[in-house]
């Protein structure tokens, strides 16, 4: 059973989502309790998206020539274990950044290759990436409660012990993964996979309606900085314990995994760039109204809002490639979103409210990331005035 493609492919989600769920909201506490300022968190957190947008692309495109897709998924899962495990060992402040910069990269450049993986596997029948991609999701809630409480119990060490483990078992299922998925001919010329040409790139930012969608989904998922780096902070400084930071992290991945499960209901009845729209708004409330630290039931209330600031974002963006983008730049235009609307902006994001940010006083930087999902609404409302439901042309509109 160890050996079957699905269980590989669908523990090589879950031992990166169980790294994350506890990177994501508990990792920052470890790195201010080493002495780290929250400026500095900003940088060394926003530095590793920016880095992974000089250099993601780089490596997916070495990837793509590969005849074996375990060198560059156990070059990257080889990158982020190894400097997950070096974290353990006491050190100096600068080389703790340069390794949690490393990590931090390391885990974003692995995660969509390991997608393009997956749905190879999908595509020849050997996997369900659906199912695969949803255990994903689980283990990052099993992360956020059980790391919480062993954290609540025993220090903020844990989650530099648990990103390790789960970094580590990442890739030891790399290692056993299949060689290579071949879906046809197509595919492949001479043993290797085609690569692309990067230049194809360039078409798409000829249509003013892709950059709006750009602009719109790269400032809405940028809006979510303060609280995937900062929310710890905040929500310690008020009382709240690891274990209830757990949950409330948890039940905004509930509310994100409904509406992706009923995702194809809202699209029919909604349309892409309405999606984008209703996720910027949600960004417009939800971001000032946890600077202002509510009472608890009241931010329960908000994290519920991820449905609609991160999947409701997230599904708008993909459904607007699938009718917009023409076929043969479908794939160029998901890295584009993802490398440059998506990390590059939450990174450039983090690095400001690292400077304005502090656990006392949160409404600043949570007022500058409802900031940006207003410009992010407005350039929303700009695409449905241009985008005709069409495909775009990408030699002039």
């Amino acid at each position: 059973m160890l050996r079957n493609p699905a269980t590989l492919y669908t523990a090589l989600y879950v031992g990166q989502f169980l790294f994350l769920g506890v990177q994501l909201p508990f990792f920052p506490g470890w790195l201010e309790a080493q002495g780290i300022t929250a400026g500095m968190i900003g940088l060394v957190m926003g530095g590793s998206l920016i880095l992974r947008l000089v250099l993601g692309p780089i490596v997916a495109w070495w990837a793509e020539s590969q005849s074996d897709q375990r060198k560059a998924l156990m070059a990257v899962a080889g990158m982020m274990a190894m400097s997950s495990i070096l974290l353990l060992i006491p050190q100096p402040i600068w080389s703790i950044c340069i390794l949690t910069i490393l990590a931090i990269w390391a885990f974003g450049c692995l995660v969509p290759l390991s997608d393009t993986a997956v749905m190879r596997a999908d595509k020849a029948g050997q996997v369900n990436y659906g199912q695969s991609r949803g255990a994903g999701s689980l283990a990052f809630i099993v992360a956020n409660l059980a790391g919480g409480v062993l954290i609540a119990s025993h220090g903020d060490n844990v989650s530099v012990v648990w990103m390790a483990i789960a970094a580590s078992l990442t890739l030891l299922v790399v290692v056993i993964l299949p060689r290579r998925t071949v879906e046809s001919s197509q595919d492949v010329e001479a043993g290797t996979i085609v690569r692309p040409h990067l230049s194809e790139a360039m078409r798409l930012f000829r249509s003013r309606s892709f950059i709006l969608m750009l602009i719109a989904v790269g400032l809405t998922q940028g809006t979510h900085a303060a609280y995937y780096y900062f929310s710890e902070l905040h929500w310690s400084a008020l009382g709240y314990r690891s274990d209830l930071i757990g949950i409330l992290w948890t039940l905004g991945v509930l509310a994100e995994i409904i509406v992706l499960y009923k995702g194809r209901s809202f699209i029919r009845r909604l349309g892409p760039v309405a999606m984008i729209s209703i996720g910027a708004f949600g960004a417009i409330i939800r971001w000032p109204l946890t600077g202002l630290s509510p009472p608890l039931p009241v931010l329960v209330g908000l994290q519920l809002l991820h449905a609609l600031t991160f999947a409701m974002t997230y599904l708008g963006s993909v459904e607007f490639i699938a009718r917009a983008v023409p076929s043969g730049l479908s794939n160029t235009s998901m890295t584009i979103v993802s490398t440059l609307g998506v990390g590059a902006l939450t990174g450039l994001a983090a690095i400001f409210v690292g400077f304005v940010f502090t656990a006392e006083a949160p409404l600043p930087a949570y007022l500058l990331m409802g900031g940006m999902g207003a410009v992010g609404f407005i350039a929303s409302l700009l695409l449905s005035r241009r985008w005709n439901g069409g495909l775009i042309n990408t030699a002039r509109s």
